[in-house]
């Protein structure tokens, strides 16, 4: 039996669905489309109406399923399918057998909606479709003799689609403010692709207004057009809903790689917790992550740095000149480099990347370089702490330990601060990495502010970037000097607490 003519129910209302094949498309819907409902899909010119309503028939063909496109004013299927045939799902073979394409404009144009209903019905029976697809519905409205009779060529369509159990697609060039007639109120589901523009970039998006009988995600989603054709990434707060039992909290220690960090720590973080290395640009943060990476591969544990700033290339050489291992460790897959320009993704498609590495790799120890290529990617800047909420939720879930790197605007000092707001309030562990001037010569200091249910060294130590990595001393006493030398801390530390604002 096809997996198209499986009942999938629906818990509550016991419904039968038609999956769409397309990727979070049916989590969206939670389950797919409802079988022999009608469905009415609109946006504005270039939102991805036709790319989605082509790849709905193809991805239904190829789940054992029999679809029509039929088109009024739209483009011809000549051009269509010719700008179609690189994406992936395009598979010729199964046009005209499958998958049929029928222009219905002049039956429209000649015999008005009765005429269009009759070349409906013929289709779906003549083609046994149990998905049809009608593209630029909008025609119907000009051409209705009168209001009466365009609601009841919709009532007909949804009676047609129900008696013959074939889910109806319609696609419109209007928005969500211009569906206000009583006809679009009638249909089953209502969703809108849209765009959404923040700081000169633009995304796509996806919202299911309507979903008659059932469940489904609420809000805006971002929708993407690939080589794949349509991919839809539910916003991951709503995505992550607790499928995964919490691991429960764990006493183990794992060793950082900086010998004497994990002194301070008294003997390294706790498994499946969430550190944040917060420091300005050149303080060591990366270092610091491959540090982690890199000892964690050395006891046999797969480890993922997920960054946006340095390329695999640059990160490798870097790790060759300090000593590390990592890239003997990608070689047996357990390093692995999931890397992206900041800005080139949305928040979803992000956070769906780095659980697709961890899934793959089975990777226990992660490294986020950093949180300002979360909070540049997100179209609304007060959502990423929630995104992060919920990917950290997810991550300790799994029982993976995590390292987050964040920028600070200066080198050191009392007003230090997190550009997230909430972000310490929600990690276990927070390190502190500050540099700055005694005479000619630059001085690191590293603290840890915070280590949540666990002692630690409260004193900060100096550390020196070597060609061994890392190095910490072995005390407090050369922080102390750097601290009553400084050029940076001598006027404005007299007043003021080492820890980070908010902290």
């Amino acid at each position: 039996m096809t997996e198209i003519s499986q009942t999938q129910p629906d818990r509550a209302w016991l419904v039968e669905r038609t999956k769409t094949g397309i990727s979070g498309l049916d989590t969206l819907l939670q389950g797919g489309l409802v079988r022999g409902a009608i469905y009415l899909v609109m946006g504005r010119p270039g939102t991805g109406k036709t790319t989605l309503g082509n790849q709905l028939c193809f991805e239904h063909v190829k789940l054992g399923g029999r679809a029509a496109y039929m088109t009024l004013l739209a483009e011809s299927h000549a051009a269509m399918l010719k700008n179609l045939h690189t994406m992936s799902f395009f598979d010729e073979s199964v046009i005209n057998n499958g998958l049929s394409y029928v222009g219905a404009y002049r039956a429209l144009r000649d015999e008005k909606l009765r005429g269009l209903l009759d070349m409906v019905r013929r289709v779906i029976l003549d083609e046994k479709a149990t998905l049809l697809l009608i593209d630029g519905i909008s025609p119907a409205r000009a051409l209705a003799e009168n209001d009466v009779a365009l609601k009841e060529f919709v009532v007909e369509l949804q009676m047609l689609s129900a008696m013959t159990n074939c889910t109806t697609v319609l696609l419109a060039n209007m928005t969500a403010a211009d569906a206000n007639d009583p006809e679009h109120t009638m249909v089953d589901g209502l969703i809108e692709l849209a765009f959404e523009q923040f700081r000169r970039r633009t995304f796509r998006t996806i919202e299911v207004l309507k979903f008659r009988g059932t469940r489904h995600l609420l809000g805006r989603h971002e929708l993407e057009i690939g080589s794949d054709g349509v991919s839809v990434h539910p916003r991951l707060e709503e995505l992550l809903d607790g499928s995964i039992t919490p691991a429960s909290a764990s006493n183990q220690r794992l060793l950082t790689g900086v010998r004497e960090l994990d002194t301070m720590l008294r003997g390294g973080v706790l498994r499946g917790t969430t550190s944040v290395a917060l420091g300005f640009s050149g303080s060591g943060k990366t270092t610091l992550g491959m540090h982690f990476l890199n000892t964690g591969a050395d006891a046999g544990e797969a480890g993922l740095l997920f960054g946006f700033y340095e390329s695999p290339d640059r990160l490798l050489q870097s790790s060759d000149r300090v000593g590390l291992r990592l890239r003997e460790h990608a070689t047996r897959g357990l390093f692995s480099h999931v890397w992206q320009p900041s800005y080139q993704f949305g928040l979803d498609r992000l956070g769906a990347r780095l659980l697709a590495e961890v899934e793959r790799t089975r990777a226990k120890r992660v490294v986020i370089d950093s949180l300002d290529g979360f909070r540049q990617s997100a179209i609304d800047p007060a959502r990423t702490i929630r995104f992060i909420t919920a990917l950290f939720g997810e991550l300790r879930a799994r029982e993976i330990t995590t390292l987050l790197i964040d920028e600070t605007l200066k080198p050191s000092g009392p007003e230090m601060e997190m550009r997230v707001e909430g972000i310490s309030a929600l990690v276990e562990n927070l390190f502190l990495l500050e540099y700055m001037t005694v005479g000619p010569k630059m001085r690191r200091l590293i603290s840890i502010v915070k280590q949540r249910a666990s002692a630690h060294e409260s004193n900060a130590r100096e550390f020196f970037l070597t060609g061994r990595g890392i190095e910490v001393a072995p005390d407090a006493a050369s922080a102390a000097e750097v601290v009553a030398h400084s050029d940076d801390y001598a006027d404005r530390h007299n007043d003021h607490p080492r820890s980070p604002e908010g902290v």
